[in-house]
């Protein structure tokens, strides 16, 4: 089976939450169990390609992203897991990646002005470099608010790639914290179908990158910790989140029981 980790974090590269533990040790872990794994990161400028070991990854040179009216090229590099025979995929670009921070200005504490395109960039990064490798991902495992618009993307821009047509996508919250609120003209940023209807996406003039998440995706997880806190926007959505948490070896359990219980429906309904 083949997973796609989508996250803005992952020790020791970058870090911003404990979800950059999880994921240091998850996506090794199904990997020593079979699984074919790829994960994608934004490479900021806190990342030092030598000490890390990053080398650019030549046939995935000159990938385009449109950014609104803008179109942004990148660079993807490689490194492994320090440890684990794990690698990782790094979106590199000068424009927006290469400062000394991640999302939040260390200087105010606040948002990035242009994180919203920062964000766009990522997101539609992550897909086109997947088509660019020709890869077709069996699930896309999106992570907390950062990736919180791959799956609008996945199901309403890239959907018509064959690439695509079969892949299922889960958004994973793991923490109460979310920075994910942005004014409604991040929409404009994403080249969505003219047709595509955005008025139910609104809060007031912003949406919430974690909504959307749970909206597009196939698939909602959670820890028990944190169910409490959205009770009201689940209900809203009549989406029931599957709970997965524990020790670093039971969340990995359950994660490839979970991947192998999607993969076992699907089959289950194309057989009926």
């Amino acid at each position: 089976m083949k997973v796609l980790y989508a996250a803005a974090e992952i020790s020791p590269f970058a870090r911003m939450t404990h979800t950059a533990d999880l994921l240091r040790f998850l996506p090794a872990s199904l990997q020593d169990k079979g699984y074919e794994i790829r994960i994608l990161l934004p490479k900021y400028g806190t990342i030092n390609d030598r000490r890390n070991r990053l080398h650019e990854v030549i046939r995935l040179s000159g990938i385009e992203v449109e950014v609104g009216d803008k179109v942004e090229s990148m660079r993807i590099k490689v490194a492994s897991i320090p440890n684990a025979k794990l690698q990782v995929y790094f979106l590199d670009n000068d424009t927006y990646f290469n400062r000394k921070a991640m999302f939040m200005n260390p200087e105010t504490d606040e948002h990035y002005d242009d994180n919203d395109e920062r964000i766009v960039f990522y997101s539609k990064g992550v897909l086109e470099t997947v088509a660019k490798l020709g890869w077709e991902p069996d699930i896309i495992h999106c992570h907390d608010w950062p990736a919180g618009l791959i799956p609008l993307l996945a199901k309403e821009k890239y959907n018509e790639l064959d690439l695509f047509k079969d892949t299922k996508v889960i958004y994973n919250i793991h923490h109460p914290e979310n920075n994910g609120i942005f004014n409604k003209k991040i929409l404009d940023l994403l080249g969505l179908p003219d047709s595509f209807d955005r008025d139910n996406l609104l809060e007031g003039d912003n949406v919430d990158l974690r909504t959307l998440g749970m909206m597009f995706s196939d698939y909602v997880v959670t820890g028990n910790h944190i169910t409490d806190q959205l009770d009201d926007i689940v209900d809203k959505l009549g989406i029931e989140p599957r709970k997965i948490q524990g020790s670093p070896e039971d969340v990995s359990e359950q994660f490839a029981a979970y991947y192998d219980e999607i993969a076992g429906t699907e089959e289950e309904t194309e057989e009926s």
